[in-house]
């Protein structure tokens, strides 16, 4: 009897059990996966409770970690949450990487020596073509960097703004951004002007070679990136494929993350995701072609100013302006001119509030 009653009473359990999982009850939930967690947490996010909207993310990746749209949606809901910002850096990471499958964006570092003949860092200077610039370069053993540096100041001095013009090469395809490097002798900050593909899978840096007197020992030498000079830079490459719109949202959002960041947001992530879009896409719209489009209203254009102001906020001024001349705005400044950092900003702001 014992043995027949320990059978009887879980059947007779189970069957309560069942009982109580017909969809007629009301006191006990269906079961949700992933995508119905997000679907709450954009309904919770259009109705601006963004805590309840992580929550729901939260729980479509605890359910699945794999699931990158949980990752893109908490990262979106921290970015109204100052508490939360570090933390949606990763979210955002965390869904590039899901959806693509790999890492698309990776930050790198990298030094480069210049060669005696300045063709690591090729010279762009007008006033310095190959027949001028070489003979002067090739008496370099012989009379010694205090007398090259001198004889190439006396050319480009004469306009009162003796920097020099530079371009290297890059073997990543674009998008990659690169705001600026450092001379390590002069230590002096060259400032990136424009990255452009090769047409081949590789990308031409242009940057300005800042000049300085640098003092050794009893001597003055005058340098930009001379002979010997190691100059070192960090630089984000992207590698395209597999992505989706989850990825492009995660893009948009992590750059608009580093904006509202201020000075704690990077420069350089705002814009490797912004020319990664840029490449990627003709033209971005938020949640393209799901439930959530329409939630966000922002444009490339918009992007592009966010990480201009980013890039100004670094004083890397003359990538702030190529992120703005790339989208045909601010084409009319001089970068010479006294009211060009005043001219800038307004710029980039018209760019941040465009809706056209």
């Amino acid at each position: 009897m014992k043995i027949l009653r320990s059978l009887v009473l879980p059947a007779a359990f189970s069957l309560a059990l069942f009982a109580g999982c017909n969809p007629e009850n009301p006191d006990l939930p269906d079961p949700k996966l992933p995508a119905g967690y997000c679907q709450d947490g954009w309904d919770a996010y259009e109705a601006g409770d963004y805590e309840l909207a992580l929550e729901n993310f939260q729980a479509a990746i605890d359910l699945d970690v794999t699931y990158p749209e949980g990752y893109l949606g908490a990262g979106w809901a921290m970015i109204h949450m100052a508490d939360y910002w570090l933390i949606a850096d990763n979210y955002f990471y965390m869904a590039l990487q899901q959806d693509a499958g790999y890492a698309p964006l990776v930050e790198r570092s990298e030094a480069l020596v210049q060669d005696t003949m300045w063709t690591v860092f090729e010279c762009l200077d007008p006033q310095l073509p190959p027949e001028v610039l070489n003979p002067i370069l090739e008496q370099l053993a012989t009379q010694g960097p205090i007398w090259v540096g001198d004889s190439i100041y006396a050319i480009v001095s004469g306009d009162g703004e003796p920097d020099i013009p530079y371009r290297f090469h890059t073997d990543y395809e674009v998008p990659v951004a690169l705001l600026f490097a450092t001379n390590n002798y002069s230590l002096r900050q060259c400032d990136v002007d424009s990255i452009v593909p090769d047409g081949e899978g590789g990308t031409w840096v242009y940057l300005n070679g800042n000049y300085r007197l640098v003092t050794v020992g009893d001597d003055d030498i005058r340098t930009w990136i001379c002979a010997d000079n190691q100059v070192a830079y960090d630089y984000m490459t992207f590698e395209t494929g597999g992505l989706t719109q989850f990825s492009y949202d995660a893009l948009a959002g992590w750059a608009l993350l580093q904006h509202v960041r201020g000075g704690n947001g990077s420069a350089l992530t705002a814009n490797a995701a912004v020319w990664t879009l840029d490449r990627e896409l003709d033209s971005y719209v938020f949640g393209a072609g799901a439930y959530r489009e329409g939630l966000e209203d922002i444009s490339l254009v918009q992007l592009k100013g966010m990480a201009a102001a980013t890039a100004f906020g670094e004083e890397v001024f003359p990538f702030a302006w190529f992120d703005c001349t790339s989208e045909g705005f601010g084409l009319d400044l001089n970068r010479r001119a006294d009211d060009f950092l005043f001219l800038l900003v307004q710029v980039i702001e018209s760019m941040i509030v465009y809706e056209g």
